[in-house]
């Protein structure tokens, strides 16, 4: 894997692009039936989160609208369109996501997520020259000042909390979790 010497056969290439597209059909079926603000906002951030890996993995994001057959063939965006519609989704989700729990889709976390994006732009849009907007720069900025502005982060004197089971509870310097169920 490390070599990059895999086809488009390896499995665990296939169950990655499996389960990105999975995340991505579930979060878009669940906003046509009519969700609370805070649910779509949800949904949009972890469908956001699903395109991008999609985008950075493959270069290009299959989708559908809500309510599309699945019949059909998925229309596809690439580079530069697809950045941008993440980067809309995520600037539409943030304000009626919820400030916590780390565990959930978060402003902070889809913050973190856009800031990615703005440092990835460049490269999306040109991988073999890549340019970087001082706009995009100046945004990546503007975002982590929120992130450490709002007081939620700090460092832990045993780096391990980061990792332990409970980390979603004890750890302050994760800002979004899987939770962990035992």
């Amino acid at each position: 894997m490390h070599a990059h010497k895999f086809d488009a056969d390896h499995i665990r290439i296939r169950e990655v692009f499996a389960a990105l597209g999975g995340i991505m059909y579930s979060t878009t079926d669940l906003l046509r039936f009519n969700p609370s603000a805070q649910q779509k906002a949800e949904a949009r951030m972890l469908r956001a989160f699903a395109e991008f890996m999609m985008l950075d993995g493959w270069g290009q994001v299959p989708y559908r609208e809500p309510g599309e057959s699945t019949l059909q063939a998925p229309r596809v965006r690439k580079g530069t369109e697809a950045m941008d519609y993440i980067i809309a989704e995520l600037n539409a989700a943030i304000p009626d996501l919820p400030d916590a729990p780390k565990t959930k889709a978060n402003k902070n976390a889809a913050r973190v997520l856009l800031m990615k994006c703005y440092l990835n732009k460049g490269m999306i849009a040109n991988r073999a020259a890549p340019t970087f907007a001082v706009a995009d720069m100046s945004q990546v900025i503007t975002l982590a000042d929120q992130v450490i502005g709002s007081g939620s982060y700090s460092f832990r004197p045993v780096y391990f909390d980061a990792f332990a089971p409970n980390n979603g509870t004890i750890g302050t310097e994760n800002i979004w979790t899987q939770e962990n169920i035992g």
